[in-house]
């Protein structure tokens, strides 16, 4: 069974609400460490049946990354979380799912002090030319349009309770 393939499993519905760190954690990094280390063939065919459902956990993933990035000052979380978010990218039912997790991912990237710029600098040879370009504008908004409160998110926690939540 193919990395991605495994993502349609049904343990991931409720995903985002599940403990960070959680085991399905280490299946969408398999995915995600499958895409990144992959040829250019191998990629295409890893993609190939991404759909809807396989983007919305790509997507979750990188919110649980952006939490997981706060929670252990790492940024090796967000650069994967990246990466899933652009695979997701141009998939997803609604394209505004991932700027709410890349409002999350550019707190996180401000937390463990790379900036957002600079982490999409790290991963772009990773990233599909759609998410890169989307993920790109994206750091150019204005901070107060970029903020977790402009995209309805907010911080819940501190140390291992750190997370992210509607709001």
């Amino acid at each position: 069974m193919d990395a991605f393939a495994r993502l349609r499993d049904k343990r991931f519905n409720g995903y985002l609400a599940y403990r960070v760190p959680h085991e399905l954690d280490s299946i969408v990094d398999a995915a995600v460490s499958a895409y990144r280390s992959g040829s250019e063939d191998a990629r295409r065919q890893l993609t190939r049946d991404l759909n809807a459902d396989v983007a919305a956990v790509l997507s979750v993933y990188g919110e649980r990354m952006a939490v997981l990035a706060v929670r252990t000052r790492s940024v090796e979380p967000l650069r994967r979380a990246l990466v899933g978010m652009g695979l997701a990218e141009g998939v997803l039912d609604d394209y505004r799912d991932n700027l709410i997790v890349l409002a999350a991912v550019n707190h996180s990237a401000d937390t463990v002090g790379l900036g957002l710029t600079k982490l999409i600098d790290d991963v772009e040879a990773d990233l599909p030319e759609r998410a890169l370009a989307r993920f790109r504008d994206f750091a150019q908004w204005r901070d107060d349009e970029k903020s977790l409160r402009a995209l309805g998110r907010r911080v819940k926690g501190e140390g291992d309770s750190f997370r992210y939540v509607s709001g």
